[in-house]
């Protein structure tokens, strides 16, 4: 398997045991460029890694999987290329990014929006020893492809999740119900809603700034 992704990346001065890494995982259709636009205004001590999912789609616009619809105009997920998305991922950040440039694991903030959101979930759950750190913004969980496992340990895992109420992509039912599952599986969390739609708002951002900041 290719694990070699495209990305940018802002490094800090330094990179000690203590630097913060925040891998950003765009939505579907968007690019590597998207998310980055926040590092202006993140932790200049951060190592900040944007990420580009694999599938092209048209010019600039990729995704992690492809979305079908059915007659009946329900959406589903390409299921196979999910999973090797989630893989390569993976491998690229725990094979490639640390050892290019040496941080730890246990520094790892998982950054995605919508699609991104969802492969940030599932890298965190399926790999629950790699990534304990996750923002989702504006996802949900793809149930089709997450490894929960009663065995694993869960009790470092530690989540900003939050929604715009008026979101039209992903509504915001499908936010709270993925915050009800954290918590039947006792994975620490917070949920904030926000008067937004599909979405960063900026009070959302500073939220999400004062949360990365005190873990």
């Amino acid at each position: 398997m290719n694990t070699d992704l495209d990305y940018n990346i802002k490094k800090p001065a330094d990179i000690t045991s203590e630097t913060k890494v925040i891998i950003m995982l765009h939505g579907y259709g968007s690019n590597k460029e998207d998310l980055f636009s926040f590092s202006d205004y993140m932790d200049p001590k951060a190592l900040i890694i944007s990420v580009q999912a694999p599938h092209k789609m048209d010019y600039g616009s990729y995704c992690w999987w492809a979305l079908n619809f059915d007659e009946s105009m329900n959406l589903s997920i390409e299921v196979s290329q999910a999973r090797e998305s989630i893989n390569q991922l993976h491998k690229f950040i725990s094979e490639y990014l640390v050892n290019n440039y040496n941080f730890s694991l246990n520094n790892i903030f998982l950054l995605g929006f919508s699609q991104g959101a969802m492969a940030a979930y599932t890298l965190s759950i399926n790999y629950p020893d790699f990534y304990k750190k996750v923002i989702g913004l504006s996802g949900k969980i793809p149930y089709e492809i997450i490894n929960y496992n009663k065995e694993n340990d869960y009790s470092f895992h530690n989540y900003f999740c939050s929604h715009g109420i008026f979101d039209q992509v992903i509504p915001i039912d499908i936010g709270r119900d993925s915050s009800s599952w954290f918590t039947n599986k006792k994975i620490k969390h917070v949920f904030l809603e926000f008067q937004s739609q599909h979405g960063v708002s900026p009070e959302n951002f500073e939220e999400m700034k004062s949360w990365i900041s005190k873990n």
